[in-house]
């Protein structure tokens, strides 16, 4: 989740990353009422696809104040802008000095992400099984 200050400084919008947008074929937004008080950690909603559900996790403390009805009208947009139109929640931080430390910068947050996508791209084949058979690439199995 990305978390961005509104220019206010009381206010922040919360929005899903690339990836977690990656993460299937995004069906259903549900989040919580506007007016919920969350925990950091805790559910701010969830995303569904057809197979499984994906909590929403506050990043920081907060009260919801706003949630963006046109993602959760078309949640395409939480896919196709993620960054901007696709946002999610804009929430008053009520911890924001306490917890501001846990939150990542880009920057922090690459480098942070950066071992986690190796392991996710190691090859499914070593080289031991590639004299056994072969991969019809036209069948993409």
């Amino acid at each position: 989740m990305w978390v961005r200050m509104d220019a206010d400084g009381n206010s922040a919008r919360i929005g899903a990353t690339h990836l977690v947008s990656a993460h299937g074929q995004f069906m259903l937004f549900t989040p919580r009422p506007v007016g919920s008080a969350i925990e950091r950690d805790r559910s701010l909603g969830v995303m569904e696809t057809g197979k499984t559900a994906v909590a929403i996790h506050a990043p920081l403390s907060c009260r919801i104040i706003e949630v963006n009805s046109a993602a959760v009208d078309n949640i395409h947009l939480v896919i196709a802008d993620p960054y901007s139109s696709g946002w999610l929640f804009r929430i008053e931080p009520s911890q924001l000095e306490n917890e501001r430390s846990t939150l990542m910068d880009v920057t922090a947050y690459r480098e942070w992400l950066l071992p986690r996508l190796a392991e996710k791209l190691v090859p499914p084949i070593d080289d031991f099984y590639t004299e056994d058979f072969d991969i019809d690439p036209n069948r993409g199995y």
